[in-house]
């Protein structure tokens, strides 16, 4: 056999290594430094309405909607409009159920932005104040949601005086009423309209600062981007600021998030035409997928639906087919959105909670037998290409197999043990494909 001497590439070797490690480099500092679980959905509410009921009366308006909508697993079928199986359906209803009985509200925002408006600062600083404390008292009752935080107003010229201090009473009030000592591990700040990096890293040097001052654990503050400008995604010379968010938050960014209606109209287009599905939003969600690639840990998280299943007051034919076409559109939307890598979005109602879990629950459940077939053969051939049925697996499709199961663990709708019956062990699969 011819022998190579691989001393001979020694110029291009280190060249490549030194070329390789600063992408690792950079992508380690684009990914969250500190990890936290990533949410279904988020709902928000405006501070002026927060209250030590808010959480409860979410819950209760959620499970009234879904016995409303889906008292069984073939009403749900039918609003559905997916010929499952009766194993499935019922599978999924009893999930479904489960989860709407014992956790409808993972993730909410005390909202001092769109959800609040524009009001004087005595009113702001009464609610700061008051919302704070509420806060601390729901926690030390472990009455939260897993997730909790508040949006802030852009730090904008016209709002980044008023967002601030909005920040500063919050924390201030938060400390003073023993947020501390209530066991929350983290509380989320969402930016809005970012439009620049120095916006972002400002309030990580303000965090950073209040982390310090009150003697807080670090990343006890994780900050939430919200794009939804033009100018987030391209700027005048031609370059792509997203990524700069990102490195001016130094690790301290768990997510990006999309608002569809405020980037749809400053595209130019129109309310007929502003839609969550829009092709415009599309190339948006385009770069920020491609964002979350470079970042890992980062997630991701869509816009709002603004079609909203309120339950009918009246119960006419009528009535209760606008609602169950509403229904169908929410539901849609919901899983166009979990097939395009976004597992995560905002509601604006708790009537919508069920539907975003029902979608979510159908995404996992409907394709998990398969996944686990598929990726057993994949294993068992000794990790070459395979194929079952006609689906054609190789090291590449494997890896989309490997993110279905991450979703589906980090969701909370499968457990670990669940795979393990089936003898799959992702950290197996990592190592060996």
């Amino acid at each position: 056999m011819t022998h190579v001497d691989l001393n001979s590439f020694g110029n291009q070797i280190t060249r490549l290594e030194k070329a390789n490690r600063a992408v690792e480099s950079q992508s380690a500092l684009l990914a969250p430094r500190h990890v936290h679980q990533h949410p279904v959905h988020v709902l928000y509410g405006g501070a002026h309405l927060f209250s030590e009921k808010t959480f409860s009366k979410i819950s209760l308006l959620a499970k009234e909607a879904f016995q409303f909508a889906a008292p069984n697993p073939e009403a749900l079928n039918q609003l559905v409009g997916v010929n499952w199986t009766s194993t499935l359906a019922e599978n999924l209803f009893n999930r479904l159920t489960e989860k709407m009985n014992a956790e409808p509200l993972e993730d909410y925002r005390i909202d001092f932005e769109d959800g609040y408006g524009v009001r004087s600062d005595e009113e702001e600083d009464a609610h700061a104040v008051a919302a704070a404390k509420t806060l601390v008292h729901l926690a030390s009752q472990n009455s939260v949601p897993r997730s909790i935080g508040f949006r802030i107003k852009p730090l904008s010229v016209g709002g980044m005086r008023r967002s601030l201090k909005t920040l500063a009473l919050f924390v201030q009030t938060f400390v003073d009423a023993g947020g501390k000592v209530t066991g929350l591990k983290h509380l989320v700040v969402t930016l809005p309209k970012v439009t620049n990096a120095e916006q972002v890293a400002t309030l990580c040097d303000v965090l950073e600062g209040f982390e310090n001052t009150h003697h807080l654990s670090p990343g006890f503050f994780t900050v939430e981007i919200l794009v939804e400008s033009p100018e987030a995604f391209l700027s005048a010379d031609g370059t792509i600021p997203l990524p700069t968010f990102l490195l001016a938050a130094r690790g301290r960014c768990r997510s990006v998030h999309f608002g569809v209606y405020d980037f749809t109209s400053s595209m130019g287009i129109g309310s007929a035409g502003q839609a969550i599905d829009h092709i415009a939003a599309d190339f948006a969600r385009m770069w920020m997928q491609v964002l979350s690639g470079l970042a890992p840990g980062l997630g991701l998280s869509d816009g709002i639906i603004n079609r909203l299943p309120i339950l009918p007051k009246h119960a006419t034919p009528e009535a209760i087919e606008a609602f169950r076409e509403t229904w169908r559109y929410n539901y849609q939307q919901m899983t166009r959105s979990l097939t395009n890598g976004f597992y995560q979005a905002w509601d604006l109602h708790p009537s919508q909670l069920h539907i975003r879990h029902a979608a979510n629950y159908a995404f996992v459940l409907s394709e998990l037998d398969g996944a686990i077939s598929r990726l057993k053969t994949f294993m068992e051939k000794s990790s070459r290409a395979s194929h079952v049925g006609g689906m054609f697996d190789d090291r590449a499709s494997v890896l989309g197999l490997i993110n279905f199961f991450d979703r589906a663990l980090a969701s909370g709708v499968i457990g670990v043990q669940e795979l393990t019956d089936h003898g799959i062990d992702l950290k197996d699969v990592r190592q060996t494909i």
